[in-house]
């Protein structure tokens, strides 16, 4: 979340406190989750985190970044564009020959 300026939030009587939607998208929150809430006494201030009951569900909700198809994809792209460099350097030839291409040079 971007910086913002600080906002004031009202304390209901029965001491309660409700967050704006944006700080729950932030956070990742939907009303009725769990939130971890950490206490500085020096600084009397409080950090809001998200809580999560059982994190191995919690990984199998997040999509990951790129699957095994994806990954697949791309090798393939990189195979294929490393075969055409192979083919285009195969029809310049071998190219000028040095003297220490000679083998009987290091006999």
């Amino acid at each position: 979340m971007a910086k913002k300026k600080p906002r004031t939030l009202d304390i209901g009587k029965d001491g309660s406190v409700r967050l704006p939607e944006d700080v729950l998208r932030a956070l990742d929150l939907a009303p009725g989750e769990k939130v971890e809430i950490r206490i500085d006494t020096r600084h009397k201030a409080i950090r809001l985190e998200r809580y999560v009951d059982d994190p191995w569900a919690e990984a199998l909700k997040e999509k990951p970044e790129k699957g095994f198809d994806d990954l697949m994809t791309e090798q393939q792209k990189r195979d294929a564009e490393a075969e055409r460099i192979w083919r285009e350097k195969l029809k310049e030839g071998p190219g000028e020959r040095k003297p220490e291409d000679d083998p009987d040079r290091w006999r």
